[in-house]
């Protein structure tokens, strides 16, 4: 009996274990079926985030308006439909459709799997230089040191560098980096308003808005040698502007006597063009933009007559754009320090200090906006960063540019850019 009971016993076990294996068997072959379901329908939905942000970048990239498209996008043994439809003519709207296969073994045959993905992109409002407190293309050479203050947004499409311990109330954003990396203890500058890398913007060069404006309010397109030159809103003689409390601006044109004008009369519609040197200071009171194809010079305190930080709806403004080079002018009045209100262009070239590296030692106190394409100089610093000759820089965003209240006179926009407002799936 205990032979055959042994045996029984064996037996048993051997069932027991035998059906245990059965059911392990088929739970590793589940779990395997499972991984392999989670594995393609992973597959299928990773192709498509990659198809949608594939579209999104296409977008980012076409400056004009959005034409539809329609293409396919095959990866990871999936494929996707993508389809980019103008909706109005400010949104967009992106389908993605992404499927790929998973066998089933029950049926012994493949089951086709969907993802589905939807976009909006909704184009913004007009931005302009006047959105920077300093805006430039080339930084190189440029370097923000201890003692430099900012209250505003700024920009550069090259790389931001910092010596000592800058402060920046508003966001610092570059396309080529931030040198010293502001994520490491080496750099010391004060980020208040945080920073972003990889942001690449090209300001306007179409300088025709007041250009035309210009012309429109002289009367007509200039003659050459003409009496339509140097009178009113066209200029090509050197010329020197200097703004007056009141309203008026004494003029000097050339080698002839200065004459007391109004700002009203010679810039009915705030334009006011040249194709020779210009030269500015005084207190404004009005609004004007002076464009010239040559360089402008700062000969002393260019400030307004209402200041926007005491009055936030002042409406005096003045815009400086020059073809060249904006410079502050090494003279008796600037070098104790200077105070500039202005919104600033140097399309091709530079705001800078003249004599920046052998001048004295002063102050340069700057409300408004500055965009150049090459940084200017105005100051030279030791190895702590401390400036030792030229121009020490206080910077101030004008608050009316912040609230976007106020720009001046047909200074130049760019067009709204598409951004991503809606993603669903």
């Amino acid at each position: 009996m205990l032979g055959k009971g042994a045996i029984l016993t064996v037996f048993g076990f051997i069932l027991a274990f035998s059906m245990y294996q059965v059911r392990m068997s088929s739970n590793v072959l589940a779990t395997s079926d499972n991984f392999n379901g989670e594995f393609v329908k992973t597959m299928i939905h990773e192709t498509a985030i990659s198809s949608m942000n594939m579209a999104i970048n296409k977008i980012w990239q076409i400056s004009g308006p959005v034409p539809a498209d329609t293409y396919q996008v095959r990866a990871n043994h999936c494929t996707s439909n993508v389809r980019i439809t103008p909706v109005g003519g400010d949104t967009v709207k992106i389908n993605v459709r992404t499927w790929g296969y998973l066998y089933d073994p029950d049926l012994g045959s493949s089951t086709k799997q969907n993802s589905n993905m939807t976009a909006l992109f909704t184009k913004g409002p007009s931005s302009s230089l006047t959105d920077y407190l300093l805006f430039q293309i080339n930084s190189t050479g440029f370097v923000y040191t201890t003692g430099c203050t900012l209250s505003g947004p700024c920009h550069t499409n090259s790389v931001i560098h910092t010596l000592g311990q800058p402060v920046f109330y508003g966001k610092m954003t570059a396309k080529q980096g931030i040198n010293p990396d502001p994520a490491k203890p080496s750099n010391k500058a004060e980020y208040h308003g945080g920073w972003e890398i990889g942001v690449e913007i090209n300001p306007p060069t179409d300088m025709s808005p007041i250009i035309n404006q210009a012309i429109a309010d002289n009367g007509g397109a200039p003659t050459a040698g003409g009496a339509a030159y140097n009178a009113k809103c066209v200029y090509n003689q050197p010329t020197s502007f200097t703004f007056l409390a009141d309203g008026n601006v004494i003029r000097q044109v050339g080698a002839n006597p200065p004459d007391t004008v109004s700002l009203a009369s010679i810039a009915p519609n705030g334009a006011i063009i040249s194709t020779a040197e210009v030269r500015v200071q005084g207190i404004l009171n009005g609004a004007v933009t002076i464009y010239t194809t040559d360089n402008i010079f700062i000969d002393n305190d260019l400030v307004y007559a209402d200041d926007p930080r005491i009055n936030l709806y002042s409406d005096d403004i003045i815009g400086l754009v020059a073809q060249n080079d904006i410079i502050i002018a090494d003279n008796a009045a600037n070098n104790d320090g200077i105070n500039i209100d202005a919104c600033i262009y140097a399309v091709n070239g530079s705001f800078e200090a003249e004599h920046w590296n052998t001048r004295p030692k002063a102050v340069e106190y700057f409300m408004g906006s500055l965009a150049e394409y090459q940084a200017g100089s105005h100051g030279a610093a030791n190895s702590s960063g401390s400036v030792n000759k030229g121009f020490e820089r206080k910077m101030i965003y004008d608050p009316r540019l912040a609230a976007k209240l106020l720009r001046p006179p047909h200074f130049f926009t760019f067009g709204g850019n598409m951004s991503l407002t809606s993603w669903w799936e």
